[in-house]
């Protein structure tokens, strides 16, 4: 009787075991999945939530927001960008009616610098 006993204490130990590590498999796999963004969500994030700072930097000629955006965008000269952005504040604000639409804007003057 003490066989049968000691039998079912471990083999419940075991499978409470494997099951918590097959739970731990399942739940670190599912999150690392869900924890994925990729660098449009995150820049669009960005800009919607940091868009009148953006604004604020732009027309300032630089400032932590450009940096950052400039960064999100891979732009590699993040003080180019902000000039830019201040030289050109009336004619990249004034056509925006989304946050989102700063990246076209942007991407037109990445353009224009291959020119």
């Amino acid at each position: 009787m003490k066989y049968i006993a000691k039998t079912i204490v471990f083999s419940t130990v075991l499978s409470t075991l494997i099951g918590c590590t097959a739970i731990t498999d399942v739940t670190s796999s599912t999150s690392s999945t869900l924890d994925t963004v990729t660098p449009d969500i995150t820049l669009n994030n960005f800009i919607d939530k940091r868009y009148d700072a953006i604004r604020k930097d732009a027309a300032a000629g630089g400032g932590e927001n450009i940096e950052a955006l400039a960064q999100l965008m891979g732009q590699a000269d993040a003080a180019a960008l902000a000039s830019w952005m201040q030289e050109n504040y009336d004619q990249i604000f004034s056509e925006i009616e989304q946050p989102s639409q700063l990246v076209s804007q942007i991407e037109a003057y990445k353009g224009s610098k291959r020119s």
